[in-house]
């Protein structure tokens, strides 16, 4: 009987190593993980996180009553705008404008 189960736990451990992919364990966060989304480049990105923030917009904006699919809509629009705050590339941002910089400096030598 011990050797069933042992084979059962490995069996489940490897459906488990191979199973569990869009969760990664955040490297200096503890009990906290990283979801990767598929972008084509920054612009992408850029239109994604503005989307995500129309839709929000528009979400407050609304008179019309909330679906009750939706229990709690603040919340729900809150989290949303957080993730689009997630996404936005600043440390990109910042290399852009040491090489604007660098770029403009050597125009004018």
């Amino acid at each position: 009987m011990q050797t069933n189960e042992t084979e059962d736990l490995k069996e489940f451990q490897e459906l488990a190593k191979n199973g569990f992919k869009t969760l990664q364990p955040a490297m200096h966060k503890k009990e906290m993980y990283n979801v990767e989304i598929g972008v084509e480049g920054y612009l992408d990105l850029l239109f994604t996180v503005a989307n995500l923030i129309k839709v929000s917009i528009m979400t407050l904006d609304t008179d019309e009553p909330f679906s009750n699919l939706i229990p709690n809509p603040p919340t729900n629009i809150r989290s949303m705008l957080e993730i689009a705050l997630q996404l936005l590339p600043f440390e990109e941002a910042e290399f852009l404008d040491k090489s604007r910089d660098l770029l403009l400096k050597r125009k004018e030598a």
